[in-house]
This record gives structure tokens, sequence and C-alpha cells, in this order.
């Protein structure tokens, strides 16, 4: 059964305070790799800010150094609101079965959850997925060596960086592996 969900956020500031240009979130049983169904939204800047929202100039100009694919990508005309964007994803994780009983994995303890989180907050709504069923995908590589991630990375080139959907598969490929490496055959 896939009760994992890796969540991937492009943002426009490093703090739980930003603001979202766009999500991605894949299905999956990260013992296997085995991957299922994904949502993948532009999110509309307009609006955030007077939601309280951060933007930073760090991250923006981070961004312009980005590939011309990447800031395109954030730019599209497919965008909807933060509000719609919540709706829509707790919506996409009550298709998928129960969501009180997945596990949402994020890159970084502080990062994409708690970002995802504080959004659903000042859209006064309630994100589907549980608090203590938040996962850190860096605590997870933490008990893996520096030196077999390195090799890892370097035998699997990354497609698609900054593309949330994209990021997603990725982190998804090497968690997999990870939980091979250790043994793990079943995640808590």
């Amino acid at each position: 059964m896939m009760n994992d969900i890796m969540v991937d956020l492009e943002t426009l500031d490093n703090v739980a305070t930003s603001a979202i240009v766009a999500i991605g979130a894949v299905q999956c049983d990260l013992t296997t790799g085995e991957t299922g169904e994904t949502f993948y939204r532009v999110v509309e800047l307009e609006g955030q800010v007077e939601k309280g929202l951060t933007i930073s100039a760090g991250t923006l100009y981070w961004w312009l150094e980005q590939s011309e694919q990447a800031r395109k990508e954030i730019c599209s005309p497919r965008r909807i609101t933060l509000d719609q964007m919540c709706i829509k994803f707790n919506l996409w994780l009550q298709h998928l079965g129960n969501p009180s009983g997945l596990r949402m994995w994020g890159n970084g303890c502080s990062f994409d959850n708690a970002i995802l989180r504080h959004a659903y907050r000042k859209c006064n709504q309630e994100l589907g997925i549980k608090f203590w069923n938040d996962r850190d995908v860096r605590t997870l590589l933490g008990f893996y060596p520096k030196s077999m991630f390195e090799k890892w990375k370097k035998d699997n080139m990354r497609v698609g960086a900054h593309n949330a959907i994209q990021d997603c598969k990725y982190q998804v490929a090497y968690c997999s592996q990870i939980c091979k490496d250790l043994g793990v055959k079943e995640l808590g």
C-alpha cells in the first residue's frame, strides 16, 4: 500500500512563511520506490503577501540564476490561487484514500511541510494529513553515508531540477535506495 506522499514546493523565501509558486506531490512507497498518482499545480503569487506569506530578495536572486525552463515553469499562465491549491490538494489526498493515514515527506523538517501547513492556516483551511505524520527526507538522508549518497547522485543524473514533480520523483528514488541499502522494509 502506498501511504507515503513526497511533497516538493517551489517558493520565494526559505522560511516557514514562504510564498509558494508551485507544489508537486507523488504518491509512493519509499521502501520499494513504487510511485502512484501525482499532483502538480503552479500557484498564483498575487494575494499571498496580503495573507502574510513572505518573499525574500535572496530567493528572488536565486531564481534569476536558475535555468530558463525552471523560471518559465513558475510563471506559467496555468496558475491557481493559494486557496484553490489548498482545496485541490486536499481533494487529491481524499481521492487517494484516507488522508489521515498518509505520511507526508518533505525535504527538511522546517521547509516543505512547515510552509504548506502555514499556507493552509493563512487560507483558513486544514491540511488533510495529520501533523504527526510529517516526515523529513533530510533526516532519512542523515542515516546514510555521505560518500554513498554522492555516488548515487553521480550515477543518477538529476532531470528537471526545480520542477516540483521532478524533484519529488528524484527524492523518492534516493529515499528508496537508502531504505533498500539500510534494510528498511517498512516505515512507521
